[in-house]
Order: C-alpha cells, then sequence, then structure tokens
C-alpha cells in the first residue's frame, strides 16, 4: 500500500467519523432522557399509590438520589415539591458535567430540567414526543 492510497484511507475513515460522532452523541443524550421520562412516570406512579396518604414523597427521593430511579444522578437529578394549584411536581434537572443539557429537547425551549405535574402536564413538550 502507498501513502496515498493509505491517506485516501484516512481521509475516507475520518469523514465517515465526522458524520456519525455527531449522531452517536445524539442517541446517547437520547436514551438518557428517556430513562429520565421513564423514571418520572415511575414516581408519579409511585405517588398515585400513595394519594391517600397525601402524596408522601420523603422515601422516595432523599438529598437529590432517587431510590427507585435507574437514571444515573450524572445525568440528571430528580426533585419533588408542591406548587400552587398542583398536589406536586416532579422535576428532572440535566448536569452539565455529563453533557446533558446538551439535548436538542432542552435547548431548544432554553432550559435544563423536565418536569411532570399532579395533572399530567409535561415540559417541554419536545422531550415528551
Amino acid at each position: 500500500m502507498t501513502l496515498i492510497e493509505l491517506m485516501i484511507v484516512v481521509a475516507v475513515l475520518s469523514i465517515l467519523a465526522s458524520i456519525a460522532y455527531p449522531s452517536y452523541q445524539s442517541y446517547v443524550l437520547k436514551s438518557y432522557r428517556s430513562q429520565a421520562l421513564s423514571d418520572m412516570v415511575k414516581l408519579q406512579l409511585e405517588l398515585e399509590a400513595n394519594y391517600n396518604n397525601g402524596y408522601s414523597w420523603n422515601s422516595l427521593i432523599s438529598g437529590g438520589s432517587c431510590n427507585q430511579c435507574e437514571t444515573p444522578t450524572t445525568r440528571y437529578v430528580f426533585s419533588i415539591a408542591s406548587q400552587a394549584g398542583k398536589a406536586y411536581v416532579i422535576k428532572a434537572q440535566a448536569q452539565s458535567g455529563s453533557g446533558q443539557t446538551k439535548d436538542r429537547c432542552l435547548t431548544d425551549e432554553s432550559v435544563d430540567y423536565m418536569t411532570l405535574d399532579s395533572s399530567n402536564t409535561s415540559y417541554p413538550s419536545a422531550c415528551w414526543n
């Protein structure tokens, strides 16, 4: 193999890598977002199951650590709080150290979190589609 052939192979590989890597990064961000959304729904189901106990969530989330969530805390940190007119609001805060804040559904809305409330309203809606 000559030097020119080797340079052509390297050029072709670098072009393929420059196309494939951004798609891979997008896929990774989307997969962690999907897991976080799944965990938020899981938390909502637990809260609704505890409706008679007044939506007690102390056992679900403690200090940003979610006991039932599968999403790594390096990607999203979960919290639950009351809000005016809402029994609860579940929030998944994207963590910047992992690059999760670069997820397109979050950057399109200029936010770094996703929410799901007691009336089943989700935000940003692009993340839930």
